[in-house]
Order: C-alpha cells, then structure tokens, then sequence
C-alpha cells in the first residue's frame, strides 16, 4: 500500500471508532447508528462527501465495516438488500439532483426506508422482454398500470424499483423504463404470497393508475 492508502484507512478507521464511541450499536437504536455511519461519510466510503460516502477508494468499505460490525454494528445490506445493493447505487448515478440524492439515500441508509425490486410479473419472470407493466406519459407524470410478483419486502417498502413498458412499438427487449415508485402512492397494492409454511416472504403487487411525477 502507497502511503496515501495507508492514510486514508486510518482516517476511515478512526472514523469508525468515532461512530462507535458516540453510539454504541449495542445501546442506540439501529436507525441512529446507521444515521450517524451515514453522516461520517461510512455507508458507502467511495460516495461523494455529503452522500454517505467520503470520496475514497471502494475497498476501504471493508475497513470501516470490520470495525463498525466488529463492536456489534449490524450488517445494513441484510436489513435492506435492494436498497443498498441496487437503489443506492442506482440513485447515486441518475437522480438529478444533489438534493435528490441526499433526499433518498440517508433514509435508505438509515434502513428507515426499505426498497424493493418491481421486476418479475407473472408473464415475464426470467424473460424481461417480456415484461407487460405499462407507463403512459400523461403530462409531466406517468401513469403506471400492471402486476408485480415475487416481490421480496415490498410490504415494507417505502419505494420500489420499477421496470415497466414505456414505448410498446418497440422490439420487446427495447422501449423499457426503470422507475421509483412510491409505494404509498395511490394505486399501489401490495398482497402477500402465503407459503406452506404460513410465512409471507414475497409479495404480489397491482399497480393501477398510479402517478409517477
């Protein structure tokens, strides 16, 4: 490692141990101790300052999670998968806003807000081409009509990752759209899918009307 490297994971460590000495993830609710990650710049290390992140090289990720985990900090990607694994990074690269950016990722880092994925349908489940949610433009908003099955935490979610038809005179694997939807917003339904065992793990959702700004 070049002295830099050196540099910047000892800066992310003792922010780590900051953290941890001022909210002890033994003691504090977890939404507060992710808070105060997101805040120090350690939700995801190679994110902009002011973005849960400080800036620096992706791999220090570790570092700031060996200690954070390491004194009894929980793991964020297990409390909200789809949020850290696909929104965040998703939300980094395309809101239009910094503001916007801000708007949406402390919440989600905070797992306040919990995300899903509004991918597979009942006529498309591997086979995205398929896929039949339509989104017509109607003014500056989007309406949105169709089903969403499979849809792991979508009972909890506050937004949803939304893939949906937007041009259908194009070939099926074009004239598609990824979308946030919020699912609170009028016309969204979420039904759970009971298993054998009695347990809820996924979730169809029906989407009818329901405006995209």
């Amino acid at each position: 490692m070049s002295s830099q490297q050196v540099a910047d994971a000892d800066r992310v460590a003792d922010l780590a141990r900051g953290v941890v000495a001022d909210h002890d993830p033994k003691r504090v609710p977890i939404p507060e101790f992710l808070g105060a990650c997101y805040d120090a710049g350690l939700s995801w290390v190679h994110f902009p300052e002011g973005q849960g992140g400080l800036g620096l090289s992706r791999g220090l990720q570790a570092v700031a999670d060996q200690v954070l985990q390491g004194a009894g900090g929980p793991v964020p990607l297990g409390l909200n998968p789809m949020g850290y694994g696909m929104a965040a990074p998703t939300i980094r690269e395309h809101a239009q806003s910094d503001e916007l950016k801000e708007q949406l990722l402390r919440p989600l880092a905070t797992t306040e807000d919990i995300w899903c994925q509004l991918f597979s349908e009942p006529g498309a489940g591997s086979d995205v081409a398929g896929l039949a949610t339509s989104a017509i433009q109607d003014g500056d908003d989007w309406v949105i009509n169709g089903q969403k099955v499979w849809t792991s935490l979508a009972h909890r979610a506050r937004w949803g990752l939304l893939l949906a038809r937007s041009n259908p005179d194009l070939p099926k694997h074009k004239g598609l759209t990824y979308f946030v939807l919020d699912m609170h917003a009028p016309g969204v339904e979420t039904r759970p899918l009971r298993q054998l065992t009695g347990q809820a793990e996924f979730n169809e959702v029906y989407i009818t009307d329901a405006r995209i700004p």
